[in-house]
């Protein structure tokens, strides 16, 4: 197994329990409910994760800012 399955494995392994997080929730609505709500639901996630990505993204910059100074500074840890 390489470390692309396994870390596939453990994406299935964490959508498998969502959704059956979800069915016990909400049981089968999703099936029966119109496309145009599912729609609306896809959107609202997909601006939830640009948000998420967007700090993520400003937090990895501020990281690099660090690890740059680290570098140019001489600092040697360990």
């Amino acid at each position: 197994m390489t470390p692309l399955d396994a870390d596939l494995d453990r994406f299935v392994q964490r959508l498998r329990a969502r959704l059956e997080a979800g069915a016990a929730t909400y049981g089968d609505a999703s099936f029966t409910r119109p496309a145009a709500e599912l729609v609306d639901e896809v959107q609202q996630e997909l601006e939830d994760v640009c948000g998420w990505s967007l700090l993520i993204w400003i937090r990895l910059g501020r990281l690099r800012g660090a690890v740059e100074r680290i570098e140019l500074g001489g600092n040697h840890h360990g």
